[in-house]
């Protein structure tokens, strides 16, 4: 078949002329293999005597070699010099063939087979073609009808030759039309593959970079890095995750956190891992928990694609475990030193009341306002102490809270009684108001609920120069009731209302540069509240005052009988 296809096509840069010329071949194919057809069929039949032999036996013997001899050079001539010569010269022989017998030529049915040559004309040559071949074959017919068989010129089946020639030329125009445009899209196709070609490769070498950029990214990271896919199972991990968990990347893609954890890790941490890694809506840091040997903090994040569609989680792993270790002997240490320093702070206050009681003798003004100042100085280091104790024992998650009952109103008014000494100093006023809807007993720790209220109130108190501190009690909902400390101070600004709570911070405002105090009273307070299962928060604005407010769950007791407290009024 190649050879076939190599034999009939001709290397040309025209595809009009090479289409022509091909065809041209195809033709000449078919008539040197009609041409031998025959001849073997001839032989056979002449052989076994079914037809006789021709009467001119040497006519017979050079038909084929001359047939073969002229396709031959129709299609050397076609080949090598020129399509329209050739194909001219084999419509000239076709036609001329058709005359080999005059009389059969020029009859009815003679005259049909010259529409072979004459629709051929319009495909081998130009469309055209087909009229110049009619012309040629209306000019033959009547010269040999006058002049051979002298009849006449048959005028009037001319218009049948141009009718053929007609319907040959529509015919070809519409092809040749059909062809042009078909290679212009064709055209238009290729340029548009080849542009498309060259973006996807451009696209597809970009692409490459970012994966090879990324993928040097997560190489490079110290920390340890899983990419889950909807399925939370891990897709990606890189070579630190592998060295912190002791195991190939191999064996994590294809498990799931909650297979990699397995019984290295706290059920509890592994149920609130995989809770967290289940929210493809929010990330979520600063996740604390062992793991095996080791303490990790973790990291979640979704991973969303340029249409904002979640395809996957993120999770990032740093070893924490040196960290941890500090931060436990760190509140050891605190613990262990805020322990040591109250005893001998406890026996200075002692020796200071002992002093001004005039145990030792009676004090001058001067001695007395000494000692006023020492044991000022000395409750705010028992302060300091008790806050470093609270804040590490909390930390070591070894705080643990006294439940009872208590009275809302008793409590209030205790606080009011602590701290009416140190607001009447200032020129205060300091106010309560217990809500009638406040149950008369509820549970807790009311000795931390004392020392939170003692923190607020002394804040609004030490932080205002002018006007009132005022406690109230009420009901937040149906399960939750609140306690509200408000003051008339300089309030705090927005940029520091969120950091008020950390430890060892203070709202950074020149009016509070000048109070002592190390930071800790807000962040103790806050973890007191969570601790408790509730919530503290902030209402201030600059120069209008402050308002912290805690919900805490309502746990309702029965009130003693006889208890009445006095409730609904202002103290």
């Amino acid at each position: 078949m190649r050879f076939i296809k190599r034999l009939l096509d001709i290397p040309v840069t025209d595809p009009d002329d090479a289409r022509r010329r091909r065809l041209l071949n195809v033709l000449l194919l078919c008539l040197v293999g009609f041409t031998l057809a025959i001849a073997i069929v001839s032989l056979v039949l002449m052989a076994i005597g079914a037809v006789p032999p021709p009467r001119d036996m040497v006519l017979a013997y050079l038909s084929l070699p001359g047939v073969l001899l002229l396709a031959t050079a129709i299609y050397a001539i076609n080949r090598y010099w020129s399509g329209v010569l050739a194909g001219s010269l084999f419509l000239l022989t076709v036609t001329l063939s058709i005359f080999a017998d005059p009389q059969l030529a020029t009859s009815g049915l003679g005259l049909s087979t010259f529409a072979v040559p004459i629709i051929i004309a319009s495909f081998l040559l130009r469309s055209y073609a087909s009229f110049v071949v009619a012309a040629l074959v209306s000019l033959l017919t009547s010269w040999v009808r006058v002049s051979l068989i002298h009849a006449d010129p048959g005028i009037p089946l001319l218009p049948t030759f141009f009718l053929t020639a007609l319907v040959s030329w529509v015919g070809a125009r519409s092809m040749e039309r059909a062809l042009t445009e078909l290679r212009i899209l064709n055209r238009e196709l290729d340029q548009r593959v080849a542009e498309r070609t060259r973006d996807l490769a451009q696209r597809t070498q970009e692409l490459a970079e970012a994966l090879a950029k990324n993928q040097a990214i997560l190489d490079s990271t110290a920390d340890g890095v899983i990419v889950f896919d909807p399925e939370n199972q891990a897709v990606v991990a890189n070579p630190a995750i592998a060295d912190l968990l002791g195991r190939p990347t191999h064996r994590i893609t294809g498990l799931t956190l909650d297979a990699l954890m397995g019984e290295d890790v706290d059920p509890a941490d592994r149920e609130k891992v995989t809770q967290l890694l289940n929210d493809r809506e929010n990330a979520h840091s600063g996740i604390q928990f062992r793991w095996g040997k080791k303490t990790f903090a973790a990291s979640l994040a979704p991973v969303r694609d340029n249409s904002g569609r979640v395809t996957g989680t993120v999770a990032v792993f740093r070893d924490f475990t040196r960290e941890a270790e500090i931060d436990r002997m760190k509140s050891v240490f605190i613990s262990v030193a805020s322990h040591e320093l109250r005893t001998p702070l406890s026996g200075i206050l002692g020796y200071i009341d002992m002093l001004q009681e005039g145990v030792y003798g009676e004090l001058t003004e001067e001695q007395r306002s000494v000692i006023g100042r020492v044991a000022a100085n000395t409750n705010q280091l028992l302060s300091l102490a008790n806050n470093l104790l609270d804040r590490a024992q909390i930390e070591a998650g070894r705080l643990t809270l006294r439940i009872g009952t208590f009275s809302p109103t008793e409590l209030i008014t205790s606080v009011q009684g602590v701290m009416d000494v140190m607001a009447q100093a200032k020129g205060l006023n300091l106010t309560s108001y217990i809500a009638d809807d406040v149950p008369a007993t509820l549970t807790g720790d009311r000795q931390r609920l004392h020392q939170i209220l003692v923190n607020l109130v002394g804040n609004a108190i030490k932080f205002t120069t002018e006007g009132s501190v005022s406690i109230r009690a009420y009901m937040h909902d149906a399960h939750h009731w609140a306690l509200a400390v408000s003051d008339t101070g300089p309030g705090i600004a927005k940029e520091a209302q969120g950091y008020v709570f950390e430890p060892f911070r203070q709202a950074d405002d020149p009016s509070t540069r000048h109070h002592s105090g190390a930071g800790l009273g807000l962040s103790i307070v806050k973890q007191l509240v969570t601790l408790m299962g509730g919530e503290i928060t902030l209402d201030s604005e600059v120069g209008r005052g402050s308002t912290f407010t805690i919900v805490l769950p309502c746990v309702i007791q029965q009130p003693e009988a006889g208890e009445r407290p006095d409730r609904g009024k202002e103290k």
